[in-house]
């Protein structure tokens, strides 16, 4: 397994991982693969700006993508880690551990570690939850109207 950083140049790399994830677990994500297909290369260099984004590669084909993104209005030394996909060949075998591992490298000084789950993912909940995530009490309702919600969950890394 090898892990690495992608950089602005590699749009297109992002690009099809990204759609791959939604196309495999649409039910995941707020956005939509019908939406981010149609983006051209400029918004998706703009991904890259606020964040860091890291694939896992096995035998030359990623099988994972996550990114960590600094919220202005949260505190300095937390991240927020979205996009969250590992191919399903490879779920269960430490393929997110590492991710998160690595973004722990990459951004050492960061103590706290968020991210927002859609309340219905219960399977998402459950591998937070044996990674040492636990509910933070914050929920948002999703702006699409349906009357669901992410709740956010955490996990402080005291360094």
């Amino acid at each position: 397994m090898e892990l690495a950083l992608l950089g602005a140049e590699y749009w297109r790399l992002l690009r099809d991982v990204r759609l791959r994830a939604l196309k495999d677990s649409p039910a995941a994500y707020i956005s939509e693969y019908q939406v981010e297909s149609t983006w051209g290369e400029a918004e998706w260099r703009a991904r890259f700006r606020y964040r860091h984004w890291v694939v896992v590669r096995r035998g030359g084909a990623i099988i994972g993508l996550a990114s960590s993104v600094r919220v202005d209005d949260r505190p300095p030394l937390e991240r927020h880690i979205e996009s969250v996909w590992v191919d399903p060949r490879y779920r269960r075998t430490g393929v997110l551990r590492a991710m998160l591992a690595y973004l722990g490298a990459v951004e050492p000084d960061v103590t706290d570690w968020r991210i927002w789950v859609l309340d219905t993912n219960e399977i998402a909940r459950k591998v937070y939850d044996r990674l040492g995530f636990t509910p933070t009490g914050e929920q948002q309702p999703l702006e699409d109207g349906s009357g669901r919600f992410e709740i956010r969950l955490g996990i402080h890394v005291g360094r």
